[in-house]
């Protein structure tokens, strides 16, 4: 016998969210790390200078910040894409229900108010995130740097929530909710 627990219009806006934000925490690991505008200048630098040209450190992080430029847009444009499926999860929750437990309820179980609460600080969180990406792009420029400052801090909760969340999926599929994974794929279970 096969239950449905999570619909098509859940699920797939559960992967697109899930995709597009992975997507954009690549873009931000791409940036800060293995193609950071130091290192692709310390690239760029050692390389011209094998050919006899002499750039500046400063030059060369400038070419190397240039060469990472379409990262920041693809960035920008999964960020107006989120925003679009954010609005859509909120709209799904308004027009079937929120899909966790009231955490306020008294026969919630700590597990469940505990879930609740993640799920309520992450969309919060994402709100925030959404808004001061946002603003850095398209906000007045007097707002930019604070609205960086907070954006960017979007990255510890973002690592804690996928941590959380597949770790709870994990523990829930080995325990007393079997099958969540592939109920989450095909939309039923066994």
């Amino acid at each position: 016998m096969k239950t449905n627990k999570f619909n098509l219009a859940n699920r797939l806006i559960h992967w697109a969210l899930a995709l597009t934000f992975l997507f954009i925490l690549l873009t931000v690991f791409l940036r800060t790390g293995w193609m950071n505008k130091g290192s692709m200048g310390n690239i760029i630098q050692e390389n011209l200078s094998q050919s006899g040209i002499t750039i500046s450190k400063e030059d060369a992080a400038k070419i190397g910040k240039e060469v990472r430029r379409p990262m920041w847009q693809y960035h920008v444009i999964a960020g107006y894409v989120l925003i679009g499926l954010y609005v859509i999860r909120i709209a799904i929750t308004i027009r079937q229900g929120v899909g966790f437990a009231n955490p306020f309820a008294p026969d919630s179980s700590t597990k469940e108010k505990f879930k609740s609460w993640i799920y309520i600080l992450f969309y919060g969180l994402v709100c925030v995130s959404l808004f001061t990406g946002f603003m850095v792009v398209n906000g007045p420029k007097t707002l930019k740097d604070a609205m960086e400052t907070v954006h960017v801090q979007s990255l510890y909760y973002a690592i804690t929530f996928i941590v959380l969340h597949i770790g709870g999926v994990l523990i829930a599929e080995m325990t007393s909710e079997k099958g969540i994974v592939s109920n989450m794929i095909s939309g039923s279970k066994k």
